[in-house]
């Protein structure tokens, strides 16, 4: 809807609540990110995600809806596991005999 906006009337108003939105989640993304004790260097991304990850969750949620109306059953997927596990033996993580 934005991009039919931008392209039909004047794009500034669209740009312009664009623009306070991306604002405002970095301004709560910064604040979050301060609590928590991180770098705030992530929030660059945030601009993309507007266009890139919403657009892929979405897409997932038109795929769930189609497949429920459709009534398609979905088979639970196993993970292929490869190689070895160990853990490590270090003091006091053993139990005592």
């Amino acid at each position: 809807m934005a991009i039919y906006s931008t392209a039909v009337s004047d794009p500034l108003p669209v740009v312009a609540v664009w623009a306070g939105f991306v604002v405002v989640q970095a301004l709560t993304g910064w604040y979050a990110l301060r609590l928590d004790g991180e770098r705030a260097s992530a929030l660059w991304v945030l601009p993309l995600q507007q266009f890139v990850y919403r657009q892929l969750l979405y897409l997932v949620v038109i795929q769930s809806l189609a497949t429920a109306v459709l009534g398609v059953r979905l088979r639970w997927h196993t993970v292929r596991r490869e190689g070895t596990f160990s853990t490590p033996t270090a003091p006091g993580l053993l139990p005592s005999p």
